[in-house]
């Protein structure tokens, strides 16, 4: 990838007006965006070089190149990476207008910040909702126990996302939340609440939740072997495309816990590296994306779901009910440099509980045994 990316970098060279991009994007999705970028390209009079590749892979490229002469002007990265990725980052202090900044939450901006600078802006931000069946569920739960009431009911049509991978943090992380936990603080008695929750619908969970991850659980979904489980928008555009939503799949807010709502907010940023060659032009493209009429071109042309809500009363606004609900209740996980080593041990509470059968207490107590050492990660007061 380093070899393509050099490769890329003499082209800049010789053409002068190139923009970089480096984007986390399916092939479709890539094509569907070189559509959305075309106004941008004829109003600077520039060609946009979209290089696809994963956000693993355009953060190793972004820290390589940090050291000296780069050339990627703009890449995207995942949230979880943005607590290291500000080292290798511009700032962007200035750059984003108060207009700009009303289009997404205030938590969106507050995991961009790093001691009170911004690095990063939101590109396609998303959160979870529920998707249910309600062909087979007319009434989704709406509470903890209504939807304990629905596991015990129909053993095996609950689903969560239990792989050993971010996701299951992200199910899990939304009851923690709405249990009045949070993610410095595993043995608080609101997180250690929420595990006490999984503990009674682990017995009635699909059988399949040790290894689902986004795209096996809606594919369980979209056979009926689960009506209930959470997921990003892509899920519910995902359903429609096979023609079961909304005829048979809906989407709705997260079950609300002792301490109401909450849901956790993913998808991906931009940043403009410090090796960048043309950083002032990849200001520019950020200044044109973050405008309404840009957002919602963005949504219509690739679907997703993010900062401009569907038109009241239009077919999306059905579909996507449960993210526009959840809309004022979206958090963020901490935007910190040791968060891979927090969300692993976060992994491993999860499955204690949900897959292995572990008294919740012990679990977390086993799952988080080493943070009394110094090395440790302290994210108290990142939230």
């Amino acid at each position: 990838m380093l070899a393509m990316l050099a490769a890329g970098c003499r082209a800049t060279e010789t053409r002068g007006r190139d923009l970089n991009i480096a984007l986390a994007v399916f092939p479709s999705e890539a094509a569907r965006y070189r559509g959305f970028v075309a106004e941008f390209e004829s109003q600077h009079h520039v060609h946009i070089n979209l290089i696809a590749q994963n956000y693993g892979d355009i953060l190793q490229a972004m820290r390589v190149q940090a050291g000296g002469h780069g050339n990627l002007d703009l890449v995207e990265l995942d949230l979880a990476m943005l607590g290291e990725a500000h080292d290798y980052a511009h700032s962007l202090d200035g750059l984003v207008s108060v207009s700009a900044r009303s289009l997404f939450a205030q938590p969106a901006w507050d995991a961009a910040q790093s001691s009170g600078h911004l690095y990063f802006v939101p590109h396609r931000l998303m959160w979870q909702a529920m998707i249910y069946n309600h062909a087979m569920v007319p009434t989704p739960p709406s509470t903890w126990e209504e939807l304990a009431q629905f596991a015990r009911n129909n053993p095996g049509k609950l689903a969560f996302k239990a792989a050993r991978y971010e996701g299951a943090v992200c199910d899990a992380i939304a009851f923690v939340w709405s249990g009045g936990g949070d993610a410095c603080h595993p043995d608080a008695a609101g997180s250690l609440r929420a595990f006490n929750f999984f503990s009674q619908l682990a017995p009635d969970l699909n059988d399949e939740s040790a290894v689902f991850r986004e795209m096996s659980v809606l594919e369980a979904q979209a056979r009926g072997s689960v009506w209930i489980h959470f997921n990003w928008p892509f899920a519910i555009d995902y359903l429609h495309d096979k023609g079961l939503a909304p005829k048979e799949d809906l989407s709705a807010p997260i079950p609300a816990g002792p301490d109401g709502r909450a849901t956790p907010l993913g998808g991906g940023y931009l940043a403009i590296p410090i090796s960048a060659p043309h950083a002032q032009l990849a200001g520019d493209f950020i200044r044109y994306l973050l405008t309404t009429e840009a957002q919602s071109r963005l949504s219509q042309k690739l679907g997703w779901y993010g900062s401009v809500p569907p038109a009241p009363g239009s077919e999306d606004a059905k579909l996507y009910a449960g993210y526009t609900a959840m809309r004022p209740f979206v958090r963020a996980r901490p935007a910190i440099g040791c968060y891979p080593g927090l969300s692993e041990q976060w992994r491993r509470a999860i499955r204690n509980v949900l897959i292995d059968d572990r008294p919740p207490a012990q679990a977390v107590e086993e799952a988080f045994a080493d943070r009394g050492r110094s090395d440790q990660c302290d994210c108290a007061g990142a939230q």
